[in-house]
C-alpha cells in the first residue's frame, strides 16, 4: 500500500468513525464499492474512493466538520466551490497535497479526498431541478448548449416532432434536460453561487417522497402503485433511484484489514446506477496515482503548493479549463468523426463477412437443417459459431449481420433456446434479440442473398 492510499484509507476512518458517534449512514459506491467487491487490496497505485450518504446525514457531517476538524480537514461542495460539476461533498486532508491535471474540474481544495455522493428522499420543484441541471451543464463548459436545448425543446413543443429535442440531446450527451429552462432564465437574475445555495436549501426543504415502481415484487405489482425511494441525481442529470432501504439493509466488505459498509443486493444496486451493461463496468480499471499528470506529496499541505505557484502565469484552473476545453473538441469533433468513420468500415466488413461465411456454410446446408429438425443445438451451435460471433460482434455497433432466411431461423433457434437478452431499439421498444438483430439489417440484405447476387453475375461455384 502506497503512502497514498494508506492516508486515503485513513481519511475512511475518519468519516466511518464520524458517522459513528453521529449516527450517521454510509455505503462505499459506484466504482469503489466494484473494486472492493472483487479485490481484497489495493491493486497498483489506485487514489480515488466513494462514498454515498442522505443528503440530511452529510450536511451534519459537513458541520461537524467544521466545527471540529477545520484547522487538518476541509468540506468542498458548492456551498464554497459553485464550479463543481455535480452536488457532491469532497472530504479533504488539509495536511496533504493531490492534484490531478487529467481532470476537468476546478477544485479550490487540492488534497488526499474522500468523494462522497448525495443521496435524497424528497423531490424539490421542478424549478429547483431545472436550476441544478442547467448549473451542471455550466460547469461542464456547455452553457450555450443550455441556451440551445431551451431553444429546441420549444421547437418541439410547437411542432409536435421529438427529432428535433433529441439531436440536441444526443449532442450534448445530457441524460435529463426537464424543467432547464428554468435554470436558463434564472442566470441573468442570480449569481452561480445564489443558484446552487438554493438547490441545497431546497433539496432539504422538500417533503414529496420520491418515488419507484422498479422495487416493488412482480407478483405484488399493481396499476399505478408505486413506493417511496431514494435519489441520486448523476453528473448527466439522470435522477437515479435506489431502494428506501439502501444504508439499512447492509453486509460487511473487507478491505485491506478494514470493513465497509455496502448494499445487500449488489445487483441491485449496480442494475440501478449503471445503464447498459452494468456489469462492465464491474470490472473497469481505477485511476491511479501513477499518472504523469498527478502531482501528490502527503507531507506538503496544499496551501502551500498554491502560494508557491501563485505567481504562475498558467493556473490550476486554467489547466481544468484546457482540460474542459479538449473533452469538448473531442467530445463534439473528433469523437464523432472517428465513430462514423469506424461505422462505415464495419458495415463494408459486414458485406465481406456476410460473403465468407456464406461461402464457408454454403456445403454445410444438409447438415445445418438436420441438426435443426433433430433440435440438436449443440451441434447446430458449432456449424453457426462464426456466424453466431459474427452476429453478436456487429450487433455492438449497432449493424445488422444477416445472410438469408434459411440461416437466421436456426440462429434463431439457438437464441431463443439460450435466452439471449432482450434489446431496447432506438425508438425505446424493447425487443426479443432475433427482432433486434432482423431490424437492423438492411432492406437489400432481406431480399437479396449472396448466391442471388453472384447469380444475377453468372459467377458459379463448385
Amino acid at each position: 500500500m502506497t503512502e497514498l492510499q494508506e492516508r486515503l484509507l485513513n481519511l475512511t476512518d475518519e468519516i466511518k468513525d464520524i458517522c459513528e458517534k453521529e449516527n450517521l449512514k454510509y455505503i462505499v459506491a459506484g466504482s469503489t464499492a466494484a473494486f472492493l467487491l472483487n479485490h481484497k487490496k489495493y491493486m497498483a497505485e489506485e487514489c480515488f474512493f466513494n462514498m454515498m450518504m442522505p443528503l440530511e446525514d452529510i450536511v451534519k457531517f459537513e458541520e461537524y466538520v467544521n466545527k471540529n476538524l477545520s484547522e487538518t480537514r476541509a468540506i468542498e461542495s458548492w456551498r464554497n466551490n459553485p464550479d463543481l460539476q455535480m452536488l457532491k461533498f469532497r472530504y479533504v486532508d488539509k495536511t496533504t497535497l493531490f492534484f490531478d491535471g487529467g481532470s476537468a474540474e476546478r477544485h479550490i481544495c487540492h488534497g488526499v479526498h474522500v468523494n462522497i455522493f448525495p443521496t435524497r428522499k424528497f423531490e424539490p420543484s421542478n424549478e429547483v431541478r431545472g436550476i441544478e441541471r442547467y448549473v451542471q451543464l455550466v460547469n461542464y463548459n456547455q452553457g450555450d448548449f443550455a441556451r440551445k436545448i431551451v431553444f429546441y425543446k420549444l421547437i418541439t413543443r410547437v411542432t409536435h416532432l421529438n427529432r428535433f429535442k433529441s439531436h440536441i440531446m444526443r449532442k450534448v450527451k445530457l441524460d435529463n434536460a426537464n424543467y432547464i429552462h428554468s435554470g436558463y432564465m434564472k442566470r441573468k437574475k442570480m449569481t452561480k453561487q445564489e443558484m446552487v445555495d438554493l438547490v441545497i436549501s431546497e433539496n432539504l426543504k422538500a417533503t414529496k417522497p420520491y418515488t419507484s415502481d422498479r422495487f416493488i415484487p412482480e407478483e405484488k405489482k399493481q396499476d399505478d402503485v408505486k413506493e417511496n425511494c431514494l435519489a441520486f441525481m448523476n453528473d448527466i442529470s439522470r435522477v437515479v433511484k435506489f431502494p428506501l432501504d439502501l444504508y439499512d439493509n447492509v453486509q460487511q466488505l473487507e478491505f485491506e484489514g478494514r470493513k465497509f459498509n455496502f448494499y445487500k443486493n449488489p445487483e441491485t444496486y449496480f442494475s440501478t446506477m449503471y445503464k447498459g451493461d452494468w456489469t462492465a463496468k464491474l470490472t473497469e480499471e481505477q485511476n491511479g496515482a501513477d499518472r504523469s499528470t498527478v502531482i501528490y506529496d502527503v507531507d506538503t499541505p496544499y496551501e502551500e503548493y498554491l502560494d508557491y505557484i501563485k505567481d504562475e502565469k498558467v493556473t490550476l484552473a486554467d489547466i481544468a479549463d484546457n482540460k474542459l476545453k479538449y473533452n469538448y473538441w473531442m467530445g463534439q469533433v473528433h469523437n464523432p468523426a472517428v465513430n462514423k468513420t469506424w461505422h462505415t468500415f464495419m458495415k463494408v466488413r459486414r458485406s465481406v463477412e456476410r460473403i465468407d461465411i456464406w461461402y464457408r456454410l454454403r456445403n454445410k446446408r444438409g447438415e445445418l437443417k438436420k441438426a435443426y429438425d433433430s433440435r440438436d443445438l449443440p451441434k447446430l451451435k458449432k456449424l453457426l459459431k462464426g456466424y453466431l460471433n459474427a452476429t453478436e460482434k456487429y450487433r455492438a455497433e449497432k449493424i445488422g449481420f444477416y445472410i438469408d432466411k434459411e440461416l437466421f431461423k436456426y440462429a434463431k433457434l439457438i437464441w431463443t433456446e439460450e435466452n439471449y437478452p432482450n434489446k431496447t431499439d432506438e425508438e425505446g421498444n424493447l425487443l426479443s434479440y432475433p427482432e433486434y438483430i432482423y431490424s437492423l439489417v438492411p432492406d437489400l440484405y432481406k431480399t437479396e442473398t449472396p448466391e442471388d447476387y453472384f447469380n444475377k453475375r453468372g459467377k458459379k461455384f463448385d
